[in-house]
């Protein structure tokens, strides 16, 4: 396929499709390359889900500048784009009094960056009041009430409907091979597995393989080298044990070995730091072992015999360690977005919209476009419903009363409609419906899956994949019914 666009941007995780949506509202031709079957299987699809309050990150930096706007803008976001969100609050927390000095820092940085309703607190009972299951030995926190959590996965889905619902054309599978620079009005020719591209702008937010797109332009200003985070994932059994996101006193390298509830139940530990000379999400049995020792110090109780699974995400970090986002001076209305690793899932919002504007700074003419729709529909979900609205959802939808996942209760309705929208792969309708995430992790309903998919896509149930490429669960038959 070919086609030519006003803006073209290369990458679908947060940024990108956030970037997208954000330029869907004007009369412009926006196209977006992923290199994968969906959008969200990078950087974004495993983290910690944390959209910080913005005391972390050293007044000055890019960081600082978009992190405590971005997390204002989360509410309006979510809620116009029916996404789970949960204000709950973090604490950063220290056995030790002698290192209310660092809190205090912390509290006095955050200030510096706009971030609201701080407060150490000294007093052990409010801090049981507000989290009763931390270790006694815990003597003082920094308390960010505005810090809260969301499910990356659904926010970059729902941003993606969105983005193509107000007209952006999504492409798939489409790795980026080259980029040809023109001097006419078509500045760009970008040549990928799936067709060639005309831009007059590109948008580099092919996370961490941005410096290598960079590099197609001729832009070597900055390198990025990944990082692997580890995480423990616990049953949502245990659901409200931790009610607070809960860091240590962070260190140069991270903000430590986090413990929170996830935006859709259940609770995190991790991650640790690993920088990487390869990208891999391989988990490693140190790496884990480390995850758990760290979230013990802070919860010593917890029952870890409720550990569901482990994962591992990449961080695509940047040589200044901070987020590099401009033009590039190797090639004019090329836009880099890139090392954003966290808060860059808190940021993504406020650099949505600065992109827009750097865009519009280059001589981009945006128009509003009236047909606009900010609001996002999401997938109606079996497991959240009453019984007057079960018996509503199963009289209009017969596959309604057909129950898939029991796990988490996603019924045959909500895996079409994700199909529908664009699933292709196992792991696809995993992230918009939840399927193959409960205590089972698949067990029982994946066959069924596969048949769904393979029926709704008119393909053999061999050539159904996890999450694309070559990861294909069937082989052959072994034997044939009649």
């Amino acid at each position: 396929m070919n086609a030519s666009y006003d803006v073209i941007v290369i990458g679908g995780g947060i940024i990108g499709t956030g970037v997208a949506r954000a330029l869907s509202r004007y009369k412009i031709d926006v196209g977006v390359l992923e290199k994968e079957p969906d959008v969200c299987w990078g950087t974004t699809k495993a983290n910690s889900g944390i959209v910080h309050a913005g005391y972390d990150a050293k007044p000055g930096t890019a960081k600082a500048s978009f992190s405590a706007p971005g997390n204002k803008k989360y509410g309006g976001w979510t809620e116009n784009l029916s996404v789970p969100f949960k204000r709950l609050g973090s604490f950063v927390s220290t056995k030790d009094k002698s290192q209310l000095d660092k809190l205090e820092n912390l509290l006095e940085q955050g200030e510096e960056n706009g971030v609201e309703e701080l407060e150490i607190i000294t007093d052990r009972k409010r801090i049981e009041e507000l989290e009763p299951n931390i270790t006694e030995e815990v003597e003082v926190v920094l308390y960010a009430p505005t810090a809260g959590v969301v499910a990356p996965y659904k926010l970059t889905i729902a941003l993606f409907e969105n983005a193509r619902e107000n007209g952006v054309d999504f492409h798939f599978n489409a790795p980026v091979k080259g980029i040809q620079k023109g001097e006419d009005e078509a500045k760009f020719t970008i040549e990928s597995g799936g067709g060639n591209f005309d831009g007059k702008y590109v948008i580099n937010a092919a996370g961490i393989h941005s410096d290598e797109i960079a590099g197609m332009v001729g832009d070597d200003s900055f390198s990025i080298f990944p990082a692997r985070g580890e995480y423990h994932l616990l049953d949502s059994e245990i659901e409200g044990y931790v009610r607070r996101i809960n860091f240590p006193l962070p260190t140069q390298e991270s903000k430590g070995i986090l413990v929170t509830p996830a935006a859709e139940g259940s609770i995190i530990f991790g991650p640790n730091h690993q920088p990487l000379e390869e990208p891999s999400v391989a988990t490693t049995k140190e790496g884990l072992e480390k995850v758990l020792g760290g979230a013990m110090k802070l919860f010593p109780d917890i029952d870890t015999g409720k550990i569901r699974t482990n994962f591992a995400g990449l961080r695509a970090k940047a040589g200044s360690d901070d987020f590099v986002i401009g033009e590039s001076d190797a090639a004019d209305n090329f836009v880099n977005v890139a090392g954003i690793q966290s808060p860059g899932l808190t940021a993504a919002p406020a650099i949505s919209e600065h992109v827009v504007g750097l865009l519009e700074d280059l001589g981009l003419e945006l128009i509003d476009d009236s047909d606009f729709d900010p609001r996002r529909n999401p997938i109606p979900k079996f497991a959240e419903m009453d019984i007057d609205e079960i018996a509503q959802y199963t009289d209009k939808y017969k596959a309604a009363k057909d129950i898939v996942c029991r796990c988490e209760e996603v019924t045959r309705a909500e895996i079409e409609e994700a199909i529908d929208r664009g699933a292709t792969t196992l792991d696809g309708i995993k992230f918009r419906t939840r399927s193959r995430m409960g205590s089972c992790q698949g067990g029982f309903c994946t066959p069924r899956l596969i048949e769904i998919l393979s029926d709704k896509l008119g393909v053999s149930p061999k050539e159904i994949t996890k999450k694309g490429d070559n990861s294909y669960l069937l082989a052959e038959e072994t034997k044939k019914g009649e």
